[in-house]
């Protein structure tokens, strides 16, 4: 009898710290999320970015996870208050899977287009560079959005509402699902991302190294410099999005890590009988493996503050200009305080 009552405590400890850190992970990233989505996309809308290829791959990723975080996390903040949509409609259990599923695929697929884009500008070979264009991201993003849209149906029809709760409808179904949700997020997109990624430090280093040996180059450089800025700070901000989106590739294989082992690991025992103590152990490494896969989609924001110093700065630009009050009143400044004082030619 005691045996019992023990068990019953410990089940219920796992499953209030499981509620209690998914409920309080969830609503931190909700809140930094969202915050960092539309501070991202002020900053990326602006004229440097908008003309660089490889931000509007980073720019793209931003819709996705804020379907993801609006979505998807909204869902989940309010499963742990007991306001569950998806176990109580056919309808919110398919919706909210598929976009999870649909979202997720698209946002690291943009990411991955922005680390071939910057192994494509990085190239010595002209028709390689031609890929690092604005003309083929447009193309290419819709084109993507289309193809994993088409691609996640087949969660439409394995997702099912059995006895109250939204799960994968049959073990076949789950493990395909766990095997090729394991090989594409876990396997594919990382290899694809840090292979590239390395053969882009490779380019840099060759181009920096034939930079050095060529005093002609240098020259030119100089001259440019004080003759065209603008090609000097677009060079700048190439290499400062590289940067970051090789330190996003490092984030997204850390967060994924614990995700894609929990995968492997229930996918070995889906046809294993479980305890009730081995269940609640599981529930609960899946949500903390899940809470980790979703901070992918709202720390994108942060990890640019911190690695790019030209982000920082056109944040603080953005924000000290109040282009908002400008664009209200028309003129470029504030009638009630006169007009705004020259900042050194930057608007």
């Amino acid at each position: 009898m005691s045996n019992i009552t023990e068990i019953d405590s410990f089940l219920t400890t796992i499953n209030t710290i499981q509620t209690n850190f998914s409920r309080y992970g969830y609503l931190i990233i909700f809140i930094l999320g969202n915050i960092g989505s539309l501070l991202n996309i002020l900053v990326l809308t602006r004229p440097n970015y908008l003309r660089n290829s490889c931000s509007s791959y980073i720019l793209a990723s931003t819709l996705p996870n804020l379907l993801i975080i609006n979505i998807v996390i909204l869902f989940r903040i309010l499963a742990t208050f007991d306001i569950d949509f998806t176990s109580k409609s056919r309808f919110f259990c398919k919706f909210q899977w598929y976009v999870s599923h649909s979202m997720t695929l698209l946002s690291r697929t943009y990411i991955l287009l922005a680390c071939i884009d910057r192994w494509a500008m990085t190239s010595t070979i002209v028709r390689r560079r031609a890929f690092a264009r604005m003309k083929i991201s447009m193309i290419i993003i819709p084109m993507a959005g289309i193809i994993w849209s088409l691609v996640s149906i087949h969660v439409l029809t394995g997702q099912k509402r059995i006895k109250g709760q939204c799960v994968l409808g049959s073990n076949s179904y789950a493990i395909f699902f766990n095997v090729y949700n394991t090989v594409l997020v876990g396997l594919v997109i990382p290899i694809l991302m840090t292979g590239f990624g390395l053969v882009t430090i490779r380019n840099v280093k060759q181009l920096q190294s034939r930079v050095n040996h060529r005093a002609q180059i240098i020259h030119t450089i100089i001259i440019n410099r004080a003759n065209h800025p603008s090609a000097v700070n677009k060079k700048s901000y190439d290499y400062q999005l590289l940067f970051m989106v090789l330190v996003q590739i490092f984030v997204y294989i850390l967060t994924n890590f614990p995700f894609v082992i929990h995968s492997i690991y229930v996918t070995i025992t889906i046809n294993c009988s479980k305890s009730s103590v081995q269940l609640a152990i599981e529930n609960l490494a899946l949500s903390i493996a899940y809470v980790l896969v979703i901070t992918n989609f709202c720390t994108t924001f942060y990890i640019y503050i911190l690695t790019s110093a030209k982000f920082r700065k056109d944040l603080k630009q953005l924000l000290l200009h109040n282009r908002f009050i400008d664009k209200l009143f028309g003129n470029g400044h504030n009638p009630q305080v006169g007009p705004r004082p020259i900042t050194n030619g930057i608007t």
